[in-house]
């Protein structure tokens, strides 16, 4: 019985001395880890820059597309390939002046035939209902694009501006004002001579759809102000129409010719037969002669991210056949 109890003794006191060795050591502790968490607070695809209180967004898409155009002169028929690569990013956060801002965009173009151009297509701050920065113009976007086909959506006044404006809106109704400095190119405003312009514009939205307004006033050339008015209705729940006029004083240059005009309108309608298929119809019209033009596209979604749109487009002097392939992200 002594052996027995002193075994029992000896194992007992060898478990305490070890326990408190054990006790005694020191033990590593893993670093906190900083998962990426999601911000559902402006929509899908937000997320939060770790250890702030930021939201990012970043999204974009590559484009291709291939135009064979046919003219009644024979000898004019071309085939062209254009391509585009675009990458966004959408930072926002809130602030006791309202949503802080920050859209960026690079973007580059090409036609197989020389080097891309590439280069910032958008640099922008907003602070609640404020704007100041590069892209798209307001009359461009205050109205949305023009007609839905793809790639021949009408003769819409597009331009660029570097731009200081401010927007208010309250149940369903936008009203804005701002001024810009313009860059030309092949719509709006494309007189080298003009810098300032101040533009004001009212829009209603509803269920029904929306109908906005714009003026845009430039400095310093005669009768070149631009007026444009739109619509676009939800006539069922899968057709869409939609309408447009500008008067821009002969500083519009038409798509057919390269030609000065005063005046353009169009209608399109879009119907959904599915969340993979849709079909487009346009027509346009200026006050040129021979500029009337009809299109006819599709939007075809085989999978998620991935959309090819075959058009054509007839004009007075022959048509064009387009296909443009998108991948989205």
């Amino acid at each position: 019985m002594k052996l027995k109890s002193l075994l029992l003794g000896s194992a007992a006191a060898l478990i305490a001395v070890s326990g408190a060795r054990a006790a005694d050591a020191p033990v590593a502790e893993a670093e906190p880890m900083e998962y990426v968490k999601v911000c559902d607070m402006y929509g899908a695809g937000f997320y939060y820059i770790p250890g702030t209180e930021t939201c990012l967004n970043i999204n974009g898409y590559v484009r291709v597309d291939y135009t064979k155009s046919t003219n009644d002169a024979p000898g004019f028929d071309v085939s062209t390939w254009q391509y585009r690569a675009r990458i966004n990013f959408d930072a926002r956060n809130e602030t006791d002046w309202g949503t802080l801002r920050s859209e960026f965009r690079l973007q580059g173009d090409g036609d197989g035939g020389g080097d891309a151009l590439t280069g910032v297509d958008r640099a922008l701050i907003h602070l609640g209902g404020f704007r100041l920065g590069y892209s798209d113009s307001f009359t461009t976007t205050f109205h949305g694009y023009g007609n839905p086909i793809e790639k021949y959506d009408g003769l819409y006044g597009y331009d660029q501006a570097i731009f200081f404006d401010y927007t208010y809106s309250a149940n369903g109704f936008t009203i804005a004002a701002g001024v810009q400095d313009s860059t030309g190119g092949s719509g709006v405003a494309g007189n080298p001579n003009v810098n300032m312009e101040y533009y004001a514009g009212a829009k209603y939205a509803g269920s029904w759809g929306d109908i906005a307004v714009s003026y845009l006033m430039e400095d310093g050339v005669s009768d070149p102000d631009l007026f444009k008015v739109s619509a676009h209705v939800n006539v069922i729940e899968n057709l869409k129409l939609n309408a447009f006029y500008l008067d821009d004083g002969g500083d519009i240059t038409s798509t057919v010719g390269g030609v000065g005009v005063d005046e353009a309108w169009g209608v399109g309608a879009r119907y959904t037969f599915s969340s993979e298929l849709a079909l487009n119809l346009a027509y346009t019209e200026t006050d040129a002669a021979n500029s009337d033009t009809y299109g006819i596209g599709l939007n075809w979604t085989p999978v998620a991210g991935l959309r090819i749109s075959p058009e054509v487009r007839f004009r007075d002097s022959g048509e064009d056949y387009a296909i443009r392939v998108y991948r989205n992200w």
